[in-house]
């Protein structure tokens, strides 16, 4: 080991995507995972922040979007349009055949032509190769550890898209599908659902990271008309804890102190509006009862804005700020 050089991570959008390694994103169908990667490769695009995460070098970057599910021109540049991506700096590959793999040569040459910060690659499954068997980590290994070369080389952030499997209690991990060595093998797991009783917040929850301590989850929702996708804040709760929400499955509700700090958190100004708390709340596993008694008790106050006006919930000179 004297002779091993140390080097440090290089992130995209730390620490959620590293450069130079392979992660993977997955879901179920309709989650969002298609749209959230073309909100990252437009990010990346575009040099702008990802959610709310500071790129780790602001400036436009190449990026190659490489799909066998949906078409280009009526849904994936149609998708980094909305999220504002700059086409020019957007690649994919014309693949009829499905001869591209993650041992062809092809896929290095074009890597090579583009030399992109992001390359996602949905779903994986597409390009693993026919003959290899998904379930199998001997052969699963084989194929996508020269992807991880690939990503080493050329310093590129590699993003596997997959579903889930059929396994719908299943934990974070089991639910990938195919073997296990294949998240593994990825440096950082992000998963993308919707959250429980909510209709548009869906959230994207960090289930593996092996750089650095893991993110918290960020929840989103989609709206073409402003952005694409538009941050709605940060949740503490991962896959498992929403998943456990959904089969009303959860053993202890949070408490009355966390309700404090996340108030305190999630109104970073002077005011915000209630409904907006109060959706965030519910996707943070706490009930609307207990919110409200944290307002009271934090001396925050609520007042409508105007004749039949939203509600806002305002700190006031007597809003307690320091919980112990």
């Amino acid at each position: 080991m004297d002779d091993v050089e140390e080097e440090k991570t290089i992130w995209l959008y730390p620490p959620y995507i590293p450069r130079g390694k392979v992660s993977l994103c997955a879901a179920y169908p309709g989650a969002g995972k298609t749209y959230l990667m073309c909100y990252a490769t437009a990010c990346v695009s575009t040099g702008r922040q990802f959610f709310d995460i500071i790129p780790f070098e602001s400036k436009p970057e190449n990026a190659i979007y490489i799909t066998s599910e949906d078409g280009l021109g009526d849904t994936i540049k149609k998708r980094l349009k909305e999220c504002g991506g700059d086409m020019s700096k957007i690649y994919s590959v014309k693949d009829p055949k499905a001869e591209l793999t993650f041992n062809s040569p092809k896929l290095e040459t074009i890597i090579k032509q583009v030399n992109p910060a992001l390359l996602v690659m949905d779903p994986f499954q597409s390009f693993i190769g026919e003959d290899v068997e998904m379930n199998a980590a001997n052969k699963t290994r084989a194929s996508l550890n020269n992807l991880v070369e690939l990503a080493r080389i050329y310093h590129t952030a590699i993003v596997l898209v997959c579903h889930f499997n059929k396994n719908n209690r299943g934990d974070a991990i089991t639910r990938v599908i195919g073997s296990t060595d294949i998240v593994g093998l990825s440096r950082s797991y992000i998963a993308v659902g919707n959250v429980p009783k909510e209709q548009d917040i869906k959230f994207m929850s960090h289930e593996k990271s092996s750089l650095s301590s893991r993110g918290k989850t960020k929840l989103f929702h989609i709206d073409p008309d402003n952005g694409g996708i538009v941050f709605d804040g940060d949740s503490e709760l991962m896959m498992d804890d929403y998943t456990a929400l959904r089969y009303n499955n959860i053993k202890k509700a949070p408490s009355l102190d966390a309700a404090k700090i996340f108030l305190l958190n999630n109104i970073p100004g002077k005011k915000r509006l209630a409904i907006e708390l109060k959706n965030l709340a519910k996707a943070n596993g706490f009930s609307y009862e207990t919110l409200n008694r944290a307002r009271k008790e934090l001396n925050i106050e609520s007042k409508q804005e105007g004749f039949r006006g939203a509600y806002y919930w305002i700190k006031t000179d007597k809003t307690l700020c320091d919980i112990r």
